[in-house]
C-alpha cells in the first residue's frame, strides 16, 4: 500500500481522466456462467452465441447449453438437444450449426442447426468426427478436417439440409481454425504437429498457401474469425504449452496483434472480421475457465494516457491521487490420487489433460494414467518396458517415454498416441534420471546418471531419431528437471554427485549457458512450464522438501505457496501459472495429486489518508 508520506515531494502526473489500461488491447469481461471449453460459437459484437462444450467438474461431464451475450451480460437461451463438444460450428445468430462431435462418450455423424428459437435436425455428415472446423453461414457452410482414428482430410459442405463431400484437405488435421464462407475459405494450423500451415477452399478445391502463422497452433477451432483475407487467430496451443498470442491475415501473411490477458485453447470467439470489439471466452488455461476477453481500442480518445503497473498520478476531475498496482497470489491445491502410488514417474501434457507413466512402486513399472482435470483414469496399456527415472516430453495425447532404469540405464524410447505405446529409435546414451523437455517430434533429452557418474550428455529427437547436441550442459548431473522447448529449454537443479545443486542453464537449440542458480539447491526435483516462466517443486535438499521456485527468465523467486506434501521424485506437468505435481517419494510412494496456480490482479487505487 503506498503512503503519502512515501511519495510526498515526488513530482505526479496532472491528468483529466485515468489512464486507459492500453491503446488497443484486452480487457476482461463478463464472465460466462459456466466454465467450459471445446464448444461451439457464432456472432458479432452486437450478439454472440457459446454453445455446448465440457468441463470434467460438471454433471453431465459435457454441456447443451446456449448462452447469449450482449457486451454486458450473458443471458441463456433454447439448449442444444445433444450434451455436446469437439463439434464443427458455423453461422449466424439466427441460423447456426452444430455438427458432428462427441455425444455420450461417442463420436457421431448427426447435427443440429438453430433456427433462431429452437434446436432441429440438421442432416447427418458422411463421416463421424471430432475436432472439426466450421466456416460459412447456413445455408452454406462446411465442415473440414477433425478426428476419427487419424487425422482426416475429409470435407462436408452443407446447404441447409443436407451434407455433400467436398474437397479434401491437402492433408489430414485436426483442431484447426477456420474462417470465411464456403466458396471463400480459409484454415489455419491445427495438428499433428502442431502446423503453421494456412490453406485457401474456393468450394471444390484446397490451395497451399504461401504465407504461414508466426507460431504453429492448435486447438482453436471455435477462435477464430474474419474471411479468407482477413481473418484472426486467438490463442491456441503449440504442442507445449497454452498461447496467448493472436495474428492477423491479411490475405497473404501474418501480423502479431495483441495477445490475450491469458493464453488458453479450446476457446471461443466472435466471428467478425476485425479485430475491434472482438470477444473471446472460455477454454483451457490449464484449467477450464469461464473468463470473457475484449479487445478494446481506445484511440479515438486524444489526449490519452497508457497505464503501467507503479504508475502515479493526480486526476484533476476527481481529485484523487491514485496508483496502479499488480497483485499475485500462488498456491497448491490437493487434487485426487492417482490410481497408482509411485516415485520416479515420468509426466507430460497440461493441468487438466496430463499423462503420468512408469516409476516404481515396489517394482518397476509401465502403468500409464490420464488425468483430466479431476480424475485419473487406468490406461489399459503400459509402457512396453516397465521403468522408472525416465525423462519425458510431449502432451497427453501425444507423448514421449525415454531413458530411465530397468536394471540398468536404458536408452529405450517410446511414443504414445492416446492409447498406445510404440517402440521407436533408442537414445543414443542410455541413461537414467535424466530430465526432458518439447514435443513428441521435437523433443530433447539431457543430463542424468550412467551408472555412478553424472552425464552433461545433450539429445534431440525429430519424431524419428536421436541426434548428439554439439552442446553438453556445463555442470554435468542426475535427478534433474527441465522445462521448455527443444530449441529453448531450461535443466534446473540435480546432484553432481558430490552436493546437490542449484544450477540452472538456458539451451538455445545448440549450446547451455549458466544463468541465475535456484534459492535451494536440490535434487530429485520436479519441473513444469517454458524457459522464461519455469517452475520447481519438491525434491531433496537432502531432507524431503515441498518447497517451489518460479523462474522468470533471468532469476528465481522462492513462492510462498509450498507442496502441501513434500516429496522427492514428483511427476511434473503444465505451465508456470498453472502446473501439477503427482506422485513422488514422501515415503513411502505417493498417489498425492497437487495443482499450482498463479493468479494476478491489476488495479487502479486510491491514496487515502488514514
Amino acid at each position: 500500500m503506498a503512503e503519502y508520506k512515501g511519495i510526498k515531494g515526488f513530482k505526479v502526473q496532472y491528468l483529466d481522466q485515468d489512464p486507459v489500461p492500453a491503446v488497443a488491447g484486452w480487457s476482461a469481461g463478463a464472465n460466462l456462467p459456466t466454465s467450459t471449453r471445446a464448444g461451439g460459437s457464432v456472432g458479432t459484437t452486437a450478439q454472440f452465441f457459446q454453445y455446448g462444450g465440457q468441463n470434467p467438474a460438471h454433471s453431465p461431464t459435457v454441456d447443451n447449453h446456449l448462452l447469449s451475450y450482449n457486451g454486458t451480460s450473458w443471458s441463456s437461451l433454447t439448449p442444444l438437444s445433444n450434451y455436446r463438444w469437439q463439434f464443427g460450428s458455423f453461422g449466424d445468430v439466427s441460423e447456426a450449426i452444430a455438427a458432428t462431435g462427441e455425444i455420450g462418450g461417442t463420436g457421431t455423424n448427426t447435427s443440429e442447426e438453430y433456427n433462431g428459437s429452437t434446436w432441429v435436425s440438421g442432416g447427418t455428415t458422411t463421416t463421424i468426427r471430432g475436432q472439426t472446423s466450421g466456416f460459412g453461414l447456413v445455408p452454406a457452410g462446411v465442415i473440414a478436417g477433425g478426428f476419427s482414428g487419424s487425422p482426416l482430410s475429409d470435407v462436408e459442405d452443407y446447404n441447409g439440409t443436407t451434407w455433400t463431400v467436398g474437397g479434401s484437405l491437402p492433408s489430414g488435421r485436426y483442431a484447426s481454425g477456420s474462417a470465411g464462407t464456403q466458396t471463400a475459405g480459409v484454415i489455419f494450423g491445427g495438428v499433428p504437429i502442431p502446423t503453421n500451415a494456412i490453406d485457401f477452399y474456393d468450394g471444390s478445391v484446397w490451395t497451399a498457401q504461401g504465407g504461414s502463422l508466426n507460431t504453429a497452433r492448435a486447438y482453436v477451432p471455435a477462435s477464430t474469425a474474419g474471411t479468407q483475407t482477413a481473418a484472426m487467430v486467438f490463442g491456441g496451443q503449440d504442442g507445449s504449452v497454452y498461447v496467448g498470442s493472436v495474428e492477423l491475415w491479411d490475405g497473404t501473411s501474418m501480423t502479431s496483434g495483441s495477445s490475450l490477458s491469458t493464453a488458453r485453447g479450446y476457446a471461443h470467439s466472435t466471428r467478425t472480421s476485425t479485430p475491434s470489439g472482438a470477444y473471446v471466452t472460455a477454454g483451457d488455461t490449464g484449467s477450464i475457465t469461464n473468463a470473457t476477453e475484449e479487445y478494446v481500442d481506445y484511440s479515438p480518445y486524444a489526449g490519452q494516457t497508457v497505464q503501467n503497473v507503479g504508475q502515479v498520478w493526480y486526476n484533476g476531475t476527481t481529485k484523487a491521487l491514485k496508483f496502479t498496482d499488480e497483485t499475485f497470489s500462488s498456491s497448491w491445491a490437493t487434487g485426487n490420487n492417482m490410481n497408482t502410488a509411485r516415485r520416479s514417474v515420468g509426466g507430460a501434457g497440461t493441468q487438466t489433460e496430463a499423462l503420468a507413466f512408469g516409476g516404481f512402486d515396489t517394482a518397476n513399472t509401465g502403468a500409464t494414467e490420464e488425468y483430466d482435470g479431476t480424475n485419473w483414469t487406468n490406461n489399459p496399456t503400459g509402457l512396453n518396458t516397465a521403468r522408472r527415472a525416465l525423462g519425458a516430453a510431449g502432451i497427453q495425447t501425444a507423448a514421449l517415454a525415454f531413458g530411465g532404469y530397468t536394471t540398468t540405464g536404458t536408452g529405450v524410447t517410446e511414443e504414445y498416441n492416446g492409447s498406445t505405446w510404440t517402440s521407436v529409435n533408442s537414445m543414443i546414451t542410455a541413461r537414467n534420471g535424466l530430465a526432458g523437455c518439447g514435443i513428441q517430434t521435437s523433443a530433447l533429452a539431457f543430463g542424468g546418471s550412467i551408472g555412478p557418474a553424472r552425464s552433461s550428455a545433450t539429445e534431440e529427437y525429430d519424431g524419428t531419431s536421436w541426434a548428439t547436441s554439439p552442446g553438453s550442459l556445463n555442470t554435468a548431473r542426475g535427478e534433474i528437471a527441465g522445462a521448455g522447448i527443444q530449441t529453448a529449454g531450461l535443466a534446473f537443479g540435480g546432484d553432481t554427485p558430490i552436493a546437490d545443486s542449484a544450477a540452472t542453464e538456458e539451451y538455445n537449440g545448440s549450446a547451455w549457458t549458466s544463468v541465475n542458480s535456484m534459492n535451494t539447491a536440490r535434487r530429485a526435483l520436479g519441473g513444469a512450464g517454458i524457459q522464461t516462466a519455469a517452475l520447481a517443486f519438491g525434491g531433496l535438499t537432502p531432507s524431503f522438501t515441498g518447497a517451489t521456485e518460479e523462474y522468470d527468465g533471468n532469476s528465481w523467486t522462492t513462492s510462498p505457496a509450498s507442496l502441501n506434501t513434500a516429496r522427492a521424485q514428483p511427476g511434473g506437468a503444465g505451465i508456470q501459472a498453472s502446473a501439477l505435481a503427482f506422485g513422488g517419494d514422501v515415503p513411502p510412494v505417493s498417489a498425492a495429486t497437487e495443482e499450482f496456480t498463479i493468479t494476478g490482479t491489476a488495479g487502479i487505487k486510491t491514496v487515502t489518508v488514514s
